[in-house]
C-alpha cells in the first residue's frame, strides 16, 4: 500500500525472453500489492512461463481475455482494462520489455499519482521512447543526426534500430557507473500528442467512470489522445524515475541480435533464468 492506496501492477504478456529480466525488477520492488499478467499470447512456451508465474510469488495472478476470446497481440490488450477499475487503488502497466526499472519507480510513481489527481495517465522517464526522445533531443541532452519529431511512430525516435542502440547504449554507460541522473526531467504536462504507452499509471476510480471499456481497440491512441480531447484533459511525465523500453518491433529484430538484453542482466546481477525457475517446472 502506498498512502493508504493499494498498488496494482499489470503487464501485457507475453514474451518469456524480456519477462525474465522484468518480474524480478519488480518482485525486488516495494510498496506493490498485486501484479495482473495479462495473458495474451498463443505461443506454448510462453503461455507455460506465465502460468507458471504466480509460484513466484502469491500476490500474481494471470488474467485472461473474457468470454474465451483468444488473444490477438495489441489487437486484444483493450479487453483486459475493465479489470482495472477498483476504487483507492493506483494501477501501474509495464510493457513485456520494459528492461529496466530503476529502483524505487513503483513506489514513486504511485506516489506523485496519488497526489496528482487531474492528469488522466502519468508516464515516467522512458529510454527509447519517441517523445520522450525528442524532449531529450530539445533540451541538449543527447544529439541525433536529425530532428526527433513528437509523432510516436518518429521515423528515428520508433522505427530506427541504430537509433535505440544507441539510446540504450548511451543509458547503459552511465547506468553501469551508477550514474543516471542526467537521464530525469523536469516534470511536464504532454497534451494533443500520442504517446507510446510503454509505461503508464492510472487511479483505478478514473477509469471506473467509463467501466475500463476503451472506445477503441487501439489503446494507445484513445488513452494518450481520444479520451483527453473528449475531456479537454491530458497527460504527464514523472521527470524523477526511470525505465529502458527494449524494442518497437521495427527495432525489434535488429536489436535482438545485439548484447543490449545481456549488458541489462548483467547490471541487475541476473543469471540464467532466474524469473523462470518455479515456472520452468510448473505443469501449466
Amino acid at each position: 500500500m502506498i498512502d493508504n492506496h493499494k498498488v496494482a501492477i499489470v503487464i501485457p504478456a507475453g514474451r518469456r525472453r524480456y519477462m525474465e529480466l522484468l518480474i524480478p525488477q519488480i518482485l525486488r520492488e516495494d510498496g506493490w500489492d498485486e501484479l495482473q499478467i495479462w495473458l495474451n499470447t498463443t505461443e506454448p512456451d510462453d503461455v507455460s512461463y506465465i502460468r507458471g508465474l504466480p509460484a513466484l510469488d502469491k500476490r500474481i495472478r494471470v488474467v485472461s481475455l473474457p468470454d474465451g476470446m483468444e488473444p490477438k497481440g495489441i489487437g486484444t490488450i483493450y479487453r483486459f482494462f475493465p479489470n482495472c477499475i477498483d476504487e483507492g487503488t493506483v494501477y501501474i502497466r509495464f510493457d513485456d520489455d520494459i528492461c529496466y526499472i530503476e529502483p524505487g519507480t513503483i513506489p514513486k510513481l504511485a506516489a506523485f499519482r496519488i497526489k496528482q489527481r487531474e492528469p488522466f495517465v502519468i508516464y515516467p522517464v522512458i529510454i527509447n521512447n519517441a517523445l520522450i526522445s525528442h524532449i531529450f533531443q530539445v533540451l541538449g541532452r543527447i544529439r541525433a543526426p536529425k530532428y526527433l519529431t513528437t509523432h510516436c511512430m518518429d521515423s528515428m525516435g520508433w522505427k530506427d534500430p541504430k537509433f535505440a542502440e544507441t539510446m540504450h547504449r548511451a543509458f547503459l554507460s552511465f547506468l553501469e557507473k551508477g550514474d543516471i541522473e542526467r537521464f530525469k526531467l523536469p516534470t511536464r504536462i504532454v497534451a494533443g500528442c500520442r504517446v507510446s504507452i510503454n509505461c503508464i499509471a492510472w487511479l483505478g476510480e478514473e477509469f471506473a467512470k467509463f467501466g475500463g471499456v476503451l472506445g477503441m481497440p487501439d489503446e494507445e491512441e484513445w488513452l494518450s489522445v481520444t479520451r483527453n480531447t473528449r475531456q479537454a484533459g491530458y497527460n504527464m511525465i514523472f521527470g524523477e524515475v526511470v525505465v529502458a523500453h527494449f524494442a518497437f518491433y521495427p527495432q525489434r529484430e535488429y536489436l535482438d541480435e545485439t548484447d543490449i538484453l545481456e549488458r541489462y542482466r548483467n547490471v541487475l546481477g541476473l543469471e540464467g533464468r532466474e524469473a523462470a525457475s518455479p515456472a520452468l517446472d510448473s505443469p501449466g
